[in-house]
């Protein structure tokens, strides 16, 4: 009986260490982080225009559900990745990110742009198949995609310009 107890207790740890965005949140409602990381996505949301556009078209999407996770288990040839399933018409995206928090905003970014070229529709399947349309099949069934890897530039670009600039509390 006591391993029971244990199990659920663990289960609401997990369950509580994630939290949607509310109301008090510039963040999507239709965007789930790790409860320590909200800090960090709010920061960025202020320092990069780009990043902020993301957010919001996110959350114009009805049919888009994300979720953030901290990955210990990312492969070293992979940075960050994003799984993609559909169900009934909503494309619910599963952001994977390394715990460390190393080239955070560039991470994000990119994956967050794939997130829009999924709610837009974009095959990448079929893209990867002409030349010139800026999307690479680097694995079976993995794509990436100029697209994102210049928006992940950006908003780093972005968030770095913005701390630069910021005078320094005294």
């Amino acid at each position: 009986m006591r391993k029971s107890y244990s199990f659920v207790f663990a289960a609401l740890i997990a369950v509580c260490s994630c939290v949607s965005t509310k109301a008090d949140s510039v963040l999507p409602e239709n965007l789930e982080v790790p409860r320590d990381m909200v800090p960090m996505f709010e920061r960025l949301y202020s320092q990069s225009a780009t990043f902020h556009a993301q957010c919001d078209q996110i959350a114009e999407a009805r049919n888009a559900r994300v979720s953030v996770q901290l990955d210990v288990t990312i492969r070293s040839s992979c940075r960050a990745f994003t799984v993609f399933t559909r169900k009934r018409g909503i494309v619910c995206a599963d952001v994977h990110m390394p715990p460390s928090g190393i080239q955070f905003a560039e991470l994000i970014g990119h994956e967050f742009e794939h997130i829009l070229e999924q709610v837009e529709g974009l095959n990448l399947r079929a893209l990867a198949r002409t030349r010139g349309s800026g999307v690479r099949e680097v694995e079976h069934e993995l794509f990436e995609t100029d697209r994102a890897q210049r928006a992940g530039k950006i908003v780093a670009d972005e968030s770095r310009l913005s701390r630069a600039v910021r005078p320094a509390a005294n």
